[in-house]
Parts: C-alpha cells; structure tokens; sequence
C-alpha cells in the first residue's frame, strides 16, 4: 500500500476516534437525553448556583452568560445576563451562540427548551434540591467539558462527611428556618437547606408543608413556637434580622434572644461554599440549644 494513502487512513481513523471519544450523551433531571457532539465550548449557565459550579467544574473560561445575581466567584459579575425572575431573553441568548445551556428546573419554561435548541444548543435542566446534587452536577459539568472535576467533587463529600460525623450525636432540636420575611416563606420537604438543619441536630418545624417554599402564617408559627429561629436571605444583616423579630417578643425563640443568622450565600445556593455555612449553622445551633 502506498505510504501516503497508508498515513492518510491512519489520520482519518484517530480523527474519528477522537471524535467518537468527545461525544456524549447526558440524561437531564427531566429524563431527557441531551446530546453534545463534542466537549461544550460555550456555556450559558441559568442560574446563579449553576454557574458557580461551572466555575468550580474549571469552566469559567468557556461560560458566556449567566442569570441574574451569579455573582460569585467575582469574575462571573462580568459575564452578559440573559435571565432573571421573568424569563429568559432568547434573543440575548441567541446573540451568545451557545452550544450547552444549563438550566435550573424551578426557574425555568420547559416550553423554551425546543425554542433554545433551534438555534443549535444542547439544553440540560436540573433539579438541584439535595446536598448529594452538588458532586453530581459537578460530574455532569465534567462530562459536557472533558474536565477532570473528581478532585472538587471529592472534597465536598469529604467536608460534607466530616461535618456528619462531628455533630452527629446533638440532642434534636427543632427550628424555624426563615428565608423571607415578608411574606414569612420557608422551606419544606426534602431539600438540601433541611439536609443542612439535619447535619447539625435540627428540625424544620414545617418541614412536612407541601411545596419547596411555603408561606407561613404568623398563627401557625405561635401555635408551633420553635426554640430557635434561624434566618438566611430574610434581611440584609444579623443585626436587620435580629430588629425584624424583636416586634414579636412573645415567641420564645425571640424572647431567649435564640436567633441564629446565617449568610444566604453558604447556605441558599448548593455549591462547594455550601459546607462553609453548614459549617456557620451547626455552630450556631450549639451556641443557642
């Protein structure tokens, strides 16, 4: 055979091999398979959480925009914002010629996802409510990518071990856990801000609402008086917090001055901060049980 036509072969094969390698197909939060025909180039992450991770996953460099408020880390504040609380501005999405967005379920029209893919991106939705869903995303962003993520995922299980073990023997004690104020919201069921709580001994008292944010009525939280409340997001500061509920100095938990603050970001987003304020939490919890 011919040297030439030989090498030219070779050249044809390793290229489809390593196209082959690069492909990947994902299976999304909705049960979809999402398709990448090589590694995401352009990333455009829809919600402040979920570029975080990017960031965290070594993808900073390739995300081209983000939803409003990722703010952290502060190279990401630069970035275009194509979302917010409204929706999605597919034409400023559009503009940013995307090959991989991200985005995350409780913020997003699943009616948009045909509309994004028109114009040739590959569209993931996530759930993102369990402490467990932080490494696991960080996998998915490491197989949209190529990048190797076992190193950040592995310290977040780690720490998230560690904090288990070191307040697993707490007395229970119950709480309220605020993350608004007006209306009075918390949040319920199974989620990674009542995963938290329970790490360090606690117990949201309305854990068992119906919905992922309920709205509390003053009556029902007199009538359930937790010893502790904890707020995270509800003000600005502990000390707006602390003058927000001195206006109620009959619920035990404000007239024994058994208020705990805890800092929105550490603990609002599922991130690799988020053992830092799991961290804040459980030693708060030991200072006011």
């Amino acid at each position: 055979m011919n040297r030439d036509v030989y090498a030219a072969g070779i050249a044809a094969f390793c290229l489809a091999v390593s196209f082959a390698a690069a492909a990947v197909t994902l299976k999304d939060d909705l049960g979809r398979d999402v398709a990448l025909a090589q590694p995401a180039r352009r990333i455009v992450t829809l919600a402040p959480f979920l570029t975080e991770l990017a960031f965290a996953a070594g993808a900073g460099d390739r995300v081209v925009g983000v939803s409003a408020y990722s703010d952290y880390p502060p190279a990401a504040r630069a970035l275009p914002i194509v979302s917010s609380a409204v929706g999605v501005s597919l034409e400023q999405l559009a503009a940013l010629k995307p090959d991989f967005v991200i985005a995350w379920r409780d913020s997003f029209r699943v009616e948009d996802i045909p509309r994004i893919e028109q114009f040739g991106a590959a569209v993931f939705i996530v759930h993102g409510r369990r402490l467990e869903d932080v490494p696991r995303l960080l996998r998915t962003f490491g197989a949209a990518t190529g990048l190797d993520v076992s190193a950040p995922g592995a310290r977040f299980e780690s720490e998230v071990a560690a904090l288990r073990a070191k307040y697993s023997r707490r007395a229970p004690v119950d709480v309220f856990l605020e993350i608004w104020n007006k209306p009075l919201t918390t949040i319920a069921g199974d989620h990674f801000m009542n995963d938290a709580l329970a790490i360090c001994g606690a117990r949201n008292v309305f854990k068992d609402r119906a919905g992922v944010a309920p709205q509390v009525s003053w009556e029902e939280l007199y009538v359930r008086d937790p010893p502790i409340i904890v707020g995270t997001g509800s003000a600005a500061n502990a000390a707006e917090f602390q003058a927000n509920w001195s206006a109620h100095p009959t619920l035990s938990a404000v007239k024994a001055r058994r208020l705990a603050w805890i800092d929105a970001d550490t603990l609002q987003r599922p991130t690799l901060r988020t053992p830092q304020g799991i961290a804040q939490l459980c030693a708060a919890l030991d200072r006011l049980r």
